[in-house]
């Protein structure tokens, strides 16, 4: 099922994803409707987690509290989500590696487990379209490139890891926009964390992303980049839980709220 010709109602495309009818990726699905990463921890590792996406929201900003120890129903993003079952493709990590992908959770769900959902680029990307800037990254099929940066986050605990970034290439004056747009709408993630000379956030070479596919930029334009929640995947890494669960990069949750509900919460 190719994601241009999405269904029309989050629902319908949970209910394919939990029957099995689709297992591919989830960008370009209903535009308009917020995705957002997952990441499941046991209770004993949530509440350092949960304080470092708290000290670290410009890259790892959760759309709705750690659902409480154990519960996999998602009343406030869908009225039917059970986070077992509605992913197209899960991550099972353990000790900070990958150890099995697979297509619902059910068999390594355990009632010590918490849920953390974050914001994504998606919703972003979608406020940029209606203000009339059309990056690369809008492409259902084109993943923007992201950066592991130098930019410190802030630690807790055992939780570090360096922003990751994400890259869009804009004309100074889409710049100017997309500024105001973030301004006006305060969705996550919007505003930018730098724009310009790659090398003072420590990136060398724009053709080498250290994850999605590179952008070139155009005469005329300028790379800008912003936060990336990939950034909470990267801090799990480091940080090695002896359990993690989350969706396979691309393989987001489609939830039933709208970006503009996001775009009004603090």
């Amino acid at each position: 099922m190719d994601p241009s010709a999405s269904l029309s109602a989050p629902h319908a495309i949970r209910k394919m994803i939990k029957d099995g009818d689709y297992t591919g990726p989830t960008k370009g699905f209903v535009p308009g409707f917020t995705q957002c990463n997952v990441i499941i921890l046991p209770q004993s590792e949530a509440y350092s987690f949960f304080r470092f996406c708290e000290s670290n929201q410009s890259v790892c900003k959760l759309i709705i509290p750690p659902s409480e120890p154990g519960n996999f129903n998602f009343d406030t993003l869908g009225k039917d989500i059970d986070i077992r079952y509605h992913l197209p493709k899960y991550q099972i990590l353990k000790h900070g590696q990958l150890a099995q992908e697979c297509h619902n959770i059910e068999e390594h769900w355990r009632d010590d487990l918490v849920t953390f959902a974050f914001a994504s680029y998606l919703s972003f990307d979608n406020l940029l379209a209606q203000y009339g800037i059309n990056p690369p990254s809008a492409n259902p099929t084109t993943p923007l490139p992201l950066y592991i940066s130098n930019l410190p986050c802030n630690s807790v605990d055992k939780y570090e890891a360096n922003q990751i970034l994400a890259m869009r290439p804009l004309t100074k004056q889409n710049l100017i926009s997309a500024i105001q747009a973030a301004t006006l709408s305060r969705l996550p993630y919007a505003l930018p964390l730098h724009f310009g000379e790659p090398n003072e956030v420590g990136i060398k070479d724009l053709s080498k992303p250290n994850f999605g596919e590179p952008l070139t930029c155009k005469e005329g334009q300028l790379p800008v980049f912003w936060g990336s929640s990939l950034t909470a995947q990267l801090a799990i890494a480091k940080a090695a839980p002896e359990f993690c669960i989350m969706n396979s990069p691309h393989h987001l949750l489609v939830t039933d709220r709208q970006d503009l509900e996001l775009a009004v919460t603090k």
